[in-house]
This record gives C-alpha cells, sequence and structure tokens, in this order.
C-alpha cells in the first residue's frame, strides 16, 4: 500500500540504493542488480515480466557470443599445457637484455598471456607467481616488482584478441574485426609506456640491470619462438584468420583450440582426456557466470533508456562545452565505473552512458570501443579498488597501499595515453 502511494520516481531511486548498497555489501552483481530490474518491471505500468526471458534469449542468441566460451577455452588449454612457461621464456628473449630485465619479460609475458586468456586477474596471479620471485632475486623493490606484474596485466583487455572487445563488439553491433584493428595500436603503445616506465625506473635504482645472463641473441629468439609454438601459433590463427577474412572470431577460436589439442597432444603437454575436460569444465562455469550478467546489464541498459538517463548524462557532459572538458570528465567517468564494476557489466551499463557525449566530439564508434575499454583496464590498477592490485598484494603478502603506490607511474603513462587518444584520435591511424 505504502509503494503504491509513492511516485514511481522515488521508488525506483529506493530500490537503486538499496540494490547499490546490497552490492557494495559483496551481494553479486547479478542479484543486486537484478533486484532492480525485477522492481522496474513490477512498478512500471506497460511492461510485462515476460520481457525479461524475451530479452535474454534475444541476446544470448547472437552466434558471436560463442567466441567467449571458447576463448577461455583457449586460456585453460593454455594452463594446462604449460604454455606460459614458454612464452614467459620467448619473452626474456626478446626483452630481457634491455635495463629492467624481469620487469620486461613480465610486461612482455602479460602482453601475450592475457590477450590470449581475456582475463587481468588470472595473467597476474600466473605471471606473479611464475616471475615474482625472479625479480626479487635481481633485486627489485618489492612492492615495485607486484606493482609491475599487476600493471602488465591490464594489456589484455586492449591488445587483440581481447575478449572485453568481443563483448563490446556484440553488445553495440560494432564489427569485432574492426576493433580488434583498432586495438593493436592502443595495445602496443600500452606495452611501449610500461616497458619505458620500468626501464627507466630500473635504471635509475638498479633494478635487474647487474645480470648479463640475458643477452640479446637472435639465434636464442628463434629457438624460444619455437618452443612456445602452442601459443604463438594459436596467437597467429586467432588474428590472422579473422584479419584476413577467413574466420569469424567464433570460427577463428574454434580452430585455436583444435590447433592447441592437437598440437599438445603431439607434443606431450596434455596426457588424458580427464584434463581436456577439466579444462572444458573450467570454461562452462565461467561462462555460466558471465552470461547471466551480461543479461541483467543489457536489462539495465534498457530500462535506463527507458527512464531516459542515458540522454540526460550525455547532456549534462555535453554542457561542459569546451571538448577538453568533456575529454576530463568522460575519463573520470570511465575510471570510476572501472573501479566499481566488473568489465563486463561496466562495458553493457556505462559506455551507453557515455558514447553519445563521445561522438559528439568526434569519436567514430570502434575509437570510442577500444578507448573505453582502454580506460576499463586502467581501473585494475587504480586505488582504491584496483582489482589487479588486490590479487599481487594477497599473492606476495605485500601490503596493497605499497603496492598502489609503486604502481602510480603506470597509472600516470596509462592515464596520459587514455588522454591522447581521447583528444587526438587520429593517432590511432588502424582505427
Amino acid at each position: 500500500m505504502i509503494a503504491a502511494s509513492l511516485p514511481l520516481e522515488v521508488l525506483l531511486l529506493a530500490v537503486a540504493i538499496v540494490s547499490v548498497l546490497l552490492f557494495a555489501l559483496g551481494v553479486p552483481l547479478v542479484l543486486s542488480f537484478g533486484l532492480w530490474v525485477v522492481a522496474f518491471y513490477l512498478f512500471v505500468p506497460g511492461f510485462s515480466m515476460a520481457n525479461m526471458s524475451i530479452t535474454a534469449f534475444s541476446e544470448l542468441e547472437s552466434f558471436t557470443y560463442i567466441a567467449i566460451p571458447l576463448f577461455i577455452l583457449v586460456g585453460d588449454l593454455f594452463r594446462k599445457a604449460d604454455v606460459s612457461r614458454d612464452i614467459v621464456s620467448f619473452s626474456r628473449a626478446c626483452l630481457g637484455w634491455l635495463p629492467g630485465s624481469t620487469g620486461n619479460t613480465v610486461i612482455g609475458t602479460s602482453a601475450i598471456f592475457s590477450a590470449i586468456t581475456g582475463s587481468n586477474a588470472a595473467t597476474t596471479a600466473s605471471v606473479g607467481q611464475a616471475l615474482y620471485p625472479s625479480m626479487e632475486e635481481e633485486g627489485y623493490e618489492p612492492g615495485y616488482a607486484a606493482a609491475t606484474i599487476a600493471s602488465g596485466g591490464t594489456i589484455g583487455s586492449v591488445l587483440p584478441p581481447s575478449i572485453m572487445l568481443i563483448v563490446y563488439g556484440v553488445t553495440f553491433g560494432v564489427s569485432i574485426p574492426d576493433l580488434f584493428i583498432a586495438g593493436i595500436v592502443p595495445g602496443i603503445a600500452m606495452m611501449g609506456i610500461l616497458l619505458g616506465i620500468n626501464m627507466f625506473v630500473s635504471n635509475r635504482f638498479d633494478y635487474g640491470i647487474d645480470t648479463d645472463a640475458y643477452d640479446f641473441e637472435a639465434r636464442n629468439v628463434a629457438e624460444t619462438a619455437w618452443k612456445a609454438k602452442i601459443g604463438l601459433g594459436a596467437i597467429i590463427i586467432l588474428l590472422g584468420g579473422i584479419f584476413a577474412g577467413i574466420f569469424s572470431p567464433a570460427e577463428s577460436a574454434s580452430v585455436a583450440v583444435l590447433y592447441i589439442l592437437v598440437t599438445a597432444v603431439v607434443t606431450g603437454r596434455l596426457r588424458s582426456g580427464s584434463e581436456m575436460v577439466r579444462a572444458g569444465y573450467t570454461s562452462l562455469v565461467l561462462v555460466g557466470v558471465l552470461m547471466p550478467i551480461i543479461v541483467i546489464a543489457v536489462l539495465v541498459q534498457q530500462n535506463l533508456a527507458y527512464l531516459n538517463l542515458q540522454d540526460a548524462v550525455s547532456e549534462a557532459i555535453l554542457s561542459l562545452g569546451s571538448d577538453w572538458l568533456i575529454i576530463v570528465a568522460l575519463v573520470a567517468t570511465v575510471l570510476i565505473a572501472g573501479l566499481a564494476l566488473a568489465s563486463i557489466p561496466n562495458v553493457v551499463l556505462t559506455a551507453p552512458l557515455l558514447t553519445p557525449a563521445a561522438l559528439e566530439i568526434g569519436l567514430d564508434p570502434v575509437t570510442w570501443g577500444v578507448i573505453f575499454i582502454l580506460g576499463d583496464a586502467i581501473g585494475f590498477i587504480t586505488p582504491p579498488y584496483g582489482l589487479n592490485l588486490y590479487i599481487i598484494s594477497g599473492l606476495t603478502d605485500i601490503d596493497y597501499m605499497i603496492v598502489a603506490y609503486r604502481a602510480l607511474p603506470f597509472l600516470g603513462g596509462l592515464l596520459a595515453l587514455l588522454f591522447v587518444l581521447l583528444a587526438f584520435p587520429e593517432i590511432n591511424f588502424l582505427a
């Protein structure tokens, strides 16, 4: 009775506050925001609850979504076949001879590994376990070593093939091959910036430069590349097939899975069917987590569009007048959302609110998509909620604030890249 007597705006605002509080207290996003979705259909006249199932079916029937579990399976098979060890050796051969040695290896390995697995968190944990002890042995300050690993984990969100670019493309009807191509320059720029910062800091504080164990030799690069043929070959198949127009993203991922299975079995990396089944099981579990989040996020997006919130946010940003102020507002909003939300909900919920303003200042949908994903990735090393910082802090038992402080140079470099791409989008000549 009380609810019936309150204005619709008050009811929805009250439920929204409750949903945000539940989310802040640790209630899964599907349940906390799902509460708001159900309340919307209960309180708003003319909306049937059946729309939830209709939207879920129409959203998930997209063939392109098949690429997501296949890309996750590629990452799982990588781990089961211990491909990360070969990628570390290849990255060390390519980058270990530069000032910063193992720090450079961390960044190169993270770029390759996270691009394939599509997971910042998994990359941070895997690379941290593999290379943090080596960084300690080479004299890196522990907090800086942990920060380098956390920062390297951000690259895979932008550098293709990226699951986040696939989600963005499917959700907003943007060509995934175009997004992949547009992600090459920013992804390489991210890696270059992180490498440059690590080399500068390492040279200044004598981190990792006293060893002569990593001299550059073309023969060593070729040998480690051949040993890493499972991982590097999968990358060639994934990107080459898509860019050449031979495969769709889903088909390319399918071929990559087959390639990894065959080469891993032939080389003895996978010896039993149970290992393959376990890899597939993990993929199914993750898909079972991701798909409901996508559906709820799309439903929230539809409801916000009905309430004209997207137009209101866009008009508020555009009312700032100056393109530079609009750019600052876009960057700030992207970073704040990246701190509070997981990547997929952030893409589906926040991007529609900002897209009209981004298009108004001259960005095309592909360029804006890559920039948005870059901003989301930066959130992983932005305190107070940077996920990668928490993961490496727990893994190394180093205080979170120490890691966050040591990550500030990397954070500053990536923020500078974000501003440059927003202010001068023509720099990304492949977009």
